[in-house]
């Protein structure tokens, strides 16, 4: 029993480090994300697409990006996590992992992208790039599971700390984005808008490459660097909140009480919306 807890607490813990790196990536995002699309798909020059960038489409791109966020990478740590107790060998694991992932998560992806490049979104481009995008998630996740037990192995202890803790998932995302890059690269080339799309020899540039994979893995690993440090504490709160819903079981009835609450609260809320809006419409 004590070890089913101490799991659904590094599942917790997981999905929290994601929802603090959710919140880091997503402000980074919001003005990075738009100009490495730019550069990755439209193959403009970096000045070029800080030049295109407008502060208005940013605040609005920052909302999706907060919103895709908090369902993709808690999802990612929390799913790796759960694999993580599944015997299996690190490379089926990763790949597991990341094809689970892709599968569930792409529509979400590819709705961000086109948001941040100002497309069209229809319910046939959701799925687009598939393949591509399978092959580089399916990539990282390898790499992290490998990369990471390899980081933790090489000092135990030094694991244990915070600066352990960010220093190991820093370098552990920078790798698997690193070495997933040419995925990303084709998950690019298959996203040109038809109307513009470059041949295969002209789409592919080395500097191109290098600048839009190093923003996307430093983003990718200052945000879950900083999540690993909430993880400890959120697993602490979790252990501390079980045990109180397990020595007071009312708790769990006031629980349901307070989501009915809201529930109704945002019930209320809308109608009294709706009847203002048919008022000033009437």
């Amino acid at each position: 029993m004590s070890s089913n807890q101490d799991f659904m607490g590094r599942v917790v813990g997981a999905a929290s480090q994601g929802a603090v790196g959710a919140v880091v990536a997503a402000t980074l995002s919001a003005v990075t994300e738009p100009i490495v699309n730019n550069v990755l798909v439209n193959r403009v020059p970096l000045g070029t697409a800080i030049a295109e960038l407008d502060g208005e489409k940013v605040k609005n791109f920052f909302k999706t990006t907060m919103s895709t966020n908090f369902i993709k990478f808690p999802f990612f740590e929390a799913t790796s996590v759960i694999m993580s107790g599944v015997d299996l060998s690190p490379t089926l694991r990763g790949s597991v992992t990341g094809a689970v992932f892709c599968t569930t998560t792409l529509p979400i992806t590819n709705f961000r992208f086109r948001k941040s490049m100002g497309m069209p979104i229809t319910a046939s481009s959701l799925y687009q790039a598939y393949l591509p995008t399978v092959l580089r998630d399916i990539l990282y996740g390898i790499v992290r599971n490998k990369v990471m037990t390899a980081m933790i192995e090489r000092n135990p202890e030094f694991a244990r700390t915070n600066a352990g803790r960010f220093v190991n998932m820093f370098a552990t995302v920078v790798a698997a984005c690193v070495l997933s890059a040419p995925g990303n690269e084709l998950r690019g080339y298959c996203l040109q808008p038809p109307n513009r799309a470059l041949p295969f020899g002209e789409f592919f540039k080395p500097d191109k490459f290098v600048r839009s994979t190093s923003i996307g893995a430093l983003i990718m690993a200052i945000s879950l660097g900083v999540g690993t440090l909430a993880t400890p504490q959120v697993e602490k709160l979790w252990h501390t909140i079980r045990a109180y819903l397990q020595s007071n079981p009312l708790s769990y009835l006031l629980i349901v009480l307070c989501v009915l609450d809201n529930i109704l609260a945002a019930r209320r809320c809308s109608e009294e919306e709706k009847k203002k809006t048919k008022k000033l419409t009437a």
